[in-house]
């Protein structure tokens, strides 16, 4: 057995410290590239993604596109899902986007395959000098994703190289060859590996790496790269753990596309390594390219194929998954599109437009209420998490409804439809307000969490009151907006009073309690806060109301 080992002359040390090192400098640069390319690119990326997925078609090419220059399909899966979390995107332009992400993530395959590791060395020098002699931010970050494209290269060099010393090794040939005979084990090293690493492009480096010894069969190859396609979904799988529904429907997707993929393809597998045999043969034979080029015409080829035959099949994909992953706690809102059409020719169907959105906010903000306060109670993080993401979609509707309303302010309107335009941004500004106060409350009680205060529990029969009264001004207030009844809005106004008059009341209980020394409250609790902001929540409950009740354009003193 040892003369297996010892058939070859091998320095095992150097060998083994230079696969490991290249790794993990090959694994550290990829990294550091992607969250640079990140950063460079920052809120712009939801923002491109937003304006130009209206389609699932167009989400292929916005997925390309993305996936390319930020190097990570991952990353790009879970911008998506934040997308689809915030309302900002439908699951059909996510399953486009992920689709295109999956050939995107091709391209680096094909920039490993060139000969760029000759110029690692300098390269990795301009992005070191850029990171430690430059002081603009920007710059730096710019500097940090040549670094990590440098290192990226560098590793592969340093490991190629080691791994090019196993190719005339007995035991190692016998290995790879046992995979190209028996392709299912291929399959599930690839997955296995990419699991493990966490990067499909790590994977797809290390094999092309491997298969430029000579030592690894086409077929096993072939293998290896279907199952790393498995393996890559992992990640999209871990992200969304714990998440909602929309997270948990757009991670299936991505499994269930490269699963299906890998399915057929492994069916397939000889023909295809024919054709992919043939292509290198074409190319690579006839001096054009290099033989690592095989294993990038390989895992193009699978995700092309597989991107144009399910494409046909979004909706199918959709109803599977929602069928799957039903959704039961959180908030479902309906697919409004702000029509920009209406904005000259008919504002009055433009306003009856906004009033949509605007309520479809307004329901955010009641689901938002609810999480809140099953958090107020409990210390769980899945109303916490979805109550983060009520805040998101709020901020996000906001800016929406309030430009969609400037634009059809800027038109030739009558004098009644221009005080519902004034009255409809207040109210777009209120419910929004609303959210951040919500938000407030939840950052307060995520630290008395931390910090282990217990609630008296006077404050949570002081709290549940509270919380009840806001929760049905918050309704009647929507509702004497939606339908303009001034009846619910003078409700609404009256019990404004009584909500002052008892957080004045229970600010002073507070105190009193303070001042009793068997009582666990203390000043670290915030709760005088929160009684604020539960205040500041009826306030503006109380805005929206008496912008039904007002003739006049002007708004309520804006409370903050």
């Amino acid at each position: 057995m040892l003369s297996i080992f010892l058939a070859t002359t091998i320095n095992w040390r150097d060998t083994i410290f230079s696969i490991l090192g290249g790794l993990g400098i090959f694994l550290f640069g990829i990294n550091l590239m992607s969250n640079s390319l990140k950063k460079i690119a920052g809120s712009r990326l939801k923002l491109f993604l937003e304006k130009t997925t209206n389609t699932p078609l167009k989400g292929i090419f916005v997925g390309i596109f993305i996936t390319a220059i930020i190097q990570s399909s991952s990353a790009t899966s879970a911008i998506v899902v934040g997308l689809v979390r915030a309302g900002l995107m439908t699951l059909p332009q996510a399953v486009g986007v992920i689709f295109g992400a999956n050939i995107g993530t091709t391209v680096t395959s094909v920039l490993i395959a060139t000969n760029i590791d000759e110029y690692a060395m300098p390269i990795m020098f301009i992005g070191a000098s850029l990171i430690f002699f430059v002081g603009n931010k920007k710059v730096k970050d710019y500097g940090s994703a040549i670094l990590g494209f440098g290192m990226l290269f560098f590793g592969l060099e340093e490991m190629g190289g080691a791994l090019k010393q196993l190719k005339d090794l007995p035991v190692f040939i016998n290995m790879l060859q046992e995979v190209g005979e028996t392709p299912i084990l291929g399959v599930l090293t690839g997955a296995f590996t990419t699991v493990i690493i966490q990067s499909s492009s790590a994977t797809i480096g290390i094999l092309q790496s491997l298969f430029e010894t000579g030592a690894v069969p086409l077929a096993g190859a072939i293998a290896i790269v279907l199952g790393d396609n498995i393996g890559t979904t992992v990640t999209s799988v871990i992200a969304s753990i714990g998440g909602s529904a929309a997270a948990k429907r757009t991670a299936l997707v991505h499994v269930l596309f490269n699963t299906i993929g890998t399915v057929v393809f492994f069916i397939l597998l000889t023909p295809y390594t024919m054709a992919i045999d043939w292509i290198a043969s074409t190319f690579i034979g006839s001096g054009y390219l290099e033989s690592k080029y095989t294993i990038s015409f390989a895992h193009v080829g699978f995700n092309l194929v597989n991107v144009f035959v399910l494409y046909f099949f979004v909706k199918q994909l959709v109803w599977l998954v929602t069928k799957a992953i039903p959704s039961k706690s959180e908030i479902e809102i309906d697919d409004i599109v702000l029509d920009k059409n209406l904005l000259k020719g008919a504002p009055e169907l433009a306003l009856e437009n906004a009033k949509l959105a605007i309520t479809n906010m307004g329901n955010v903000a009641r689901g938002m209420l609810e999480f809140t306060y099953n958090y107020t109670n409990k210390n769980d993080n899945k109303e916490l998490e979805m109550a983060n993401q009520c805040e998101e979609m709020l901020d996000t509707m906001e800016e929406k409804i309030q430009n969609y309303l400037v634009a059809l302010g800027g038109q030739d309107l009558t004098d009644k439809q221009s005080q519902m335009v004034a009255k409809n941004m207040d109210t777009v500004a209120d419910i929004e307000r609303i959210g951040d106060h919500l938000d407030n409350l939840l950052e307060f009680f995520e630290i008395r969490y931390d910090k282990k205060i217990i609630m008296h529990k006077e404050s949570k029969k002081e709290l549940d009151e509270l919380y009840e009264l806001i929760r049905l001004s918050i309704d009647q207030s929507l509702n004497a907006f939606i339908n303009m009844d001034k009846e619910l809005a003078l409700e609404v106004n009256e019990r404004e009073d009584k909500i002052d008059r008892l957080v004045k009341k229970y600010r002073k209980n507070h105190i009193n309690r303070l001042n009793d020394k068997t009582n666990e409250e203390n000043e670290a609790g915030f709760y005088v806060d929160i009684l604020s902001n539960i205040e500041r929540i009826g306030d503006h409950c109380n805005n929206m109301a008496v912008n039904v009740l007002s003739d006049s354009f002007s708004h309520p003193d804006e409370y903050n």
